[in-house]
């Protein structure tokens, strides 16, 4: 198994459980956001997982896909992608 610098296990609405790498977190209008990847995606085009971290410091999903989508932005720019 690959080492990864931080991964996170979470829970889906059905139970299943999903590893994830933390790829990066970004503070953007007041909030934080963590980008992950999931580690058993072995598509040529993985897809990013981005959730916004609660007051109470658990990630959980939005459907702001503006929102969304600045996130996604900044986080290409910040790491090179863009």
């Amino acid at each position: 198994m690959e080492d990864h610098d931080y991964t996170i296990l979470l829970t889906d609405e059905e139970g299943s459980e999903i590893e994830c790498e933390l790829l990066d977190r970004i503070e953007l209008e007041g909030e934080i956001f963590s980008v992950l990847l999931p580690l058993d995606d072995d598509s040529s085009e993985p897809e990013a997982i981005i959730l916004r971290e609660s007051p109470e410091g658990e990630l959980e999903g939005f459907d702001d896909a503006e929102l969304l989508d600045k996130v996604f932005k900044l986080f290409l720019e910040r790491n090179g992608m863009a």
